[in-house]
């Protein structure tokens, strides 16, 4: 697993093999995240339009979060080795 772009505080996109992933930061009090494959629609919509599709998916699930529960991978950070992911992203 390994990142491929980042907006800070608000979304993560993944890359695992041939799969995409993008977790993204919801609600308000009560903070959480909805970590989504990517469909391959939605891969190719991103790679024609590039990040600014990333931001207009994001706040789609951001705003409703309910509608994409069904999507959402169970067991993300542990599954994929998320932490380390993370730390070869910000620390190169």
């Amino acid at each position: 697993m390994v990142v491929l772009d980042e907006e800070n505080m608000s979304w993560l996109l993944f890359s695992n093999a041939n799969d995409m992933y993008l977790s993204v930061v919801c609600g308000t009090i009560g903070v959480f995240t909805v970590e989504i494959q990517l469909t391959d629609s939605e891969i190719s919509s991103y790679k024609s339009m590039g990040r600014s599709y990333i931001y207009q998916l994001a706040n789609s699930i951001r705003y409703k979060p309910d509608y994409f529960m069904p999507r959402k991978v169970a067991d993300f950070g542990n599954k994929f080795k998320v932490a380390e992911a993370l730390s070869e992203w910000r620390n190169g």
